[in-house]
């Protein structure tokens, strides 16, 4: 396989070339492509799905380790135990599990990305954690030496932190603890979540799913921040808000230019009308254009404005319970 773009594997269709990419097919293989970028000194990232993630179109010139490829999953016990390797699919695990017999992981279905991602981001939807359910994980640090974490209470540190997001450890594989039994409630999740995700218009067009985190402070989703905010109508180039979830960015024939400066105006949007500074849950990988990089990372403090916030959170807080 030859890959000419890294947009034929990032989710969201965006991305240049490479000087150098590695598309290991197990851990072993993952450990040597780490030395070998570090002999040759190459700056790189990771790649997994790439659903959490926007690959920048300008030429990067370090390395890219894609992890698609490492596709083991098996069960390890009768007790609930499965082995899966980071370049599994979120949908393709749950999937996985429920024939088993096993529950706790139908959250997972239809959420776009790998495992690995998920583990490495911590990821939430649904009522279920990947942290609940984890009970060890074997990475490969950046030095190419494996390492494996069995005190998972050290790797989770809260809603989209994890201890892997500060160290660079890769995820190569996790172990998951899940429950047996009558899997008919949680084939019933899987279907809601499908069908949730389908009335939401997120499978329409390419995109990195949320581009900000949610604040738990604020009292209100971001999602509905936005929405209030009125970036729904916005659009730049080939970059549009979807119509249907306002933390959602489609690419419509976009460059990763227009999604970023897309995204930059629905944070001042945002900040103008509500004093609430959003941050990114979108990563921004590869030679991000220079003078788009400062306003990215550029941090404000909160000046909330209570008085148009306040409604806000009455409204969430009076929503339907699903």
């Amino acid at each position: 396989m030859t890959i000419e773009r890294l947009s034929e594997l990032a989710y969201y269709r965006t991305g240049g070339s490479c000087a150098r990419i590695y598309l290991p097919e197990s851990i072993d293989e993952l450990t040597d492509a780490v030395r070998e970028i570090n002999k040759l000194s190459l700056p790189f990232f990771v790649l997994g799905g790439g659903t959490n993630s926007l690959v920048c179109d300008d030429d990067w010139p370090g390395a890219v380790i894609a992890l698609a490829r490492m596709q083991g999953l098996r069960t390890l016990d009768d007790q609930g135990s499965i082995f899966c390797e980071a370049g599994v699919d979120n949908s393709v695990f749950a999937k996985f599990a429920a024939d088993e017999g096993l529950n706790g992981a139908g959250w997972m279905y239809r959420l776009p990305g790998q495992m690995g991602g998920t583990v490495r981001m911590n990821a939430r939807c649904y009522g279920g954690e990947i942290s609940q359910i984890v009970k060890r994980v074997t990475c490969v640090d950046p030095g190419g030496k494996i390492v494996v974490h069995e005190d998972t209470a050290n790797i989770f540190r809260g809603y989209k932190d994890t201890s892997f997001m500060r160290t660079g450890e890769i995820v190569a594989s996790v172990e998951i603890q899940l429950q047996p039994g009558d899997t008919s409630a949680t084939q019933d999740l899987m279907k809601f979540c499908e069908d949730d995700r389908v009335m939401k218009g997120q499978f329409l067009f390419p995109s990195c799913g949320c581009v900000f985190k949610n604040d738990y402070t604020v009292g209100v989703p971001s999602g509905m921040l936005l929405e209030a905010a009125g970036v729904k109508t916005l659009t730049h180039g080939g970059a549009a808000v979807s119509p249907l979830h306002a933390n959602f960015v489609f690419n419509k024939g976009a460059s990763s230019r227009d999604i970023l400066e897309l995204s930059l105006k629905m944070r001042e949007a945002v900040y103008s009308e509500f004093g609430v500074w959003l941050e990114y849950e979108m990563e921004v990988l590869g030679n991000i254009p220079a003078d788009l990089a400062a306003r990215i990372k550029e941090q404000r403090p909160h000046h909330p404005v209570d008085h148009n916030l306040n409604a806000l959170r009455e409204k969430f807080q009076a929503r339907p319970v699903k």
